[in-house]
């Protein structure tokens, strides 16, 4: 016999109930007077579209509890605390600016807190809340800042205590945000015996307990650096003169993806992250994130992650030895392809790890036996990238001899020809020289060609509304400006024709999809009407 199936029961009052948050979708109301009720006893601070779990194979993570559409915001959330990064050029300790020195008695140096002789940027910030309780646990030892001005790009080591010692002193001052940090993952088990966690022994320590006196055991300062290094996202002002760290303690949960379904932006002066869902997620579809760069190859990001963030990344891309055929990290066979082939062909055939998860696995070809050890990849990759970061990126004449250079040994979509292309679409369109008014119609055509391949790489690697297409959007869009109107003065459009007709669609419907993709203002997609509480 058929059970009856259980009628929800309203969160105000616990009588039946038959609508639903609009938010959520896990919780009813039997009216909307009592959705407006519910919504100011508290269910504003827990409405989200996901939840929090733990399985022993991702440990905590976060999963979609209702579909969530593309461009919808998925939460928004105030850093838990923030600081600068570990060894920093000067920065003011209040707002993250970039110090620039002035004259001081005849020296030029920065201004500093007239407490503990940070360097800060004005009265205002050494009088900010946010260096209140650290500059009083030093003014109170006796501690001040012996940093000075020694040059414009001068790393400064004492950066790094700041940030552990203002998790430490939240244990007064705000103990639920201590708890809250002290909750996240530190991995210190797989840090504590390297050699920059020994130093960290000798000078975050000693300062903690010697100098600021804070009753601590080495074991939890260190956590607090661990969590710091695990967790932490780099936050940068849009004009780029502020950069520090931030912990945001909710966009911890996500788990990383080397092909995220969410991107983040920061707002406001406070920093607030606003994650934003780039592709449509179905409902208990895990809510990922990258804690890497995209456009590098495998055996760079799994590098990277394993030296920053203490895992091996298993996801999909990193298990594709084509990276969903992109051949981002692969370089051409040389028997395949260095030397032509009885029919007088290039064949075109790559090399693949035999073992992505493994970076010791050798590379094979993929059409012929010829293989070669991991550790020639990695050779030859740096090798590479040195030739590239030597180069004049003024101009396009060096990038462009670089692509060509190489093209019998790295595939068009190889990082290192992207990072090159990448910087082509720059040029060409903005740089001195050959602005758009500017250039020749072959090298307009090389803009609009490079944009396009981009694309197809965004499709395939970053696909949505992520910034990187946005990026190449924009730059499409402005060549593509330019192409028509050179096209419509050459008569080769007419006015009233169709084709000018479609140019200008096409362009329109570039700049949206470009504004949705790379705007700094969060794009807000409502729930159902009828199913939200009302606004807040």
């Amino acid at each position: 016999m058929e059970s009856k199936r259980e009628i929800p029961s309203c969160d105000v009052c616990q009588q039946p109930a038959n609508q639903t948050c609009g938010g959520c979708k896990q919780v009813y109301y039997c009216s909307r007077s009592h959705q407006k009720q519910g919504w100011k006893d508290g269910h504003k601070t827990r409405c989200c579209p996901f939840k929090i779990q733990f399985t022993s194979a991702l440990g905590r993570h976060m999963i979609a509890t209702r579909d969530i559409k593309q461009g919808e915001i998925i939460f928004k959330e105030k850093p838990a605390m923030i600081g600068p990064r570990i060894t920093s050029t000067a920065h003011c300790l209040s707002c993250g600016k970039k110090l620039q020195p002035t004259m001081i008695e005849d020296n030029l140096d920065y201004y500093k807190c007239p407490l503990c002789n940070w360097p800060m940027c004005s009265p205002e910030c050494a009088k900010d809340e946010v260096h209140k309780n650290e500059c009083k646990a030093m003014t109170d030892k006796g501690y001040k800042s012996s940093i000075k001005y020694d040059g414009p790009d001068k790393a400064e080591a004492a950066y790094c205590v700041i940030a552990p010692l203002r998790v430490l002193l939240l244990k007064e001052s705000n103990p639920k945000q201590f708890e809250n940090i002290m909750n996240l993952e530190s991995h210190l088990d797989k840090r504590i015996h390297t050699h920059f966690y020994n130093v960290l022994k000798s000078n975050l320590v000693v300062f903690i307990k010697n100098i600021v006196g804070l009753p601590f055991k080495e074991e939890t300062i260190l956590q607090v650096a661990s969590i710091f290094d695990t967790n932490s996202f780099d936050v940068r002002s849009p004009d780029g003169t502020k950069r520090f760290r931030a912990i945001y303690v909710t966009a911890s949960m996500m788990n990383h993806n080397c092909r995220p379904n969410t991107r983040h932006i920061f707002v406001g002066n406070d920093y607030n992250m606003v994650v934003l869902a780039t592709v449509p997620i179905t409902k208990g579809d895990l809510i990922t994130a990258s804690y890497t760069q995209s456009l590098w190859g495998t055996l760079d990001r799994r590098k990277h992650l394993k030296q920053t963030k203490c895992f091996d990344c298993k996801c999909e891309r990193c298990g594709d030895p084509t990276e969903f055929g992109t051949y981002l990290g692969n370089i051409y066979c040389s028997l395949c392809n260095g030397v032509f082939n009885d029919n007088g062909l290039c064949t075109g055939a790559m090399l693949v790890s035999t073992n992505t998860f493994d970076d010791t696995a050798p590379w094979k070809c993929e059409k012929c036996d010829h293989y070669i050890q991991s550790r020639q990849m990695f050779w030859g990759n740096n090798a590479l990238k040195q030739d590239l970061n030597k180069l004049n990126k003024s101009g396009p004449l060096e990038l462009e001899n670089f692509i060509e250079k190489y093209n019998l040994t790295l595939h068009p979509t190889n990082h290192l020809i992207v990072q090159a292309k990448l910087a082509l679409a720059q040029i060409y369109g903005n740089y001195e020289g050959y602005t758009l008014p500017e250039l020749p119609n072959n090298l307009l055509n090389r803009k609009i060609e490079i944009c396009h391949e981009l694309l197809e790489l965004a499709d395939k690697l970053e696909p949505g509304w992520t910034r990187f297409r946005g990026t190449i959007l924009l730059e499409l869009q402005a060549a593509m400006s330019m192409q028509t109107k050179r096209e419509f003065e050459a008569q080769k459009l007419t006015k009233t024709g169709a084709q000018f007709v479609i140019y200008v669609y096409v362009i329109k419907l570039l700049i949206n999809q470009a504004f949705q993709s790379s705007s700094s203002s969060a794009h807000y997609t409502s729930p159902p009407r009828g199913s939200e509480p009302t606004p807040i």
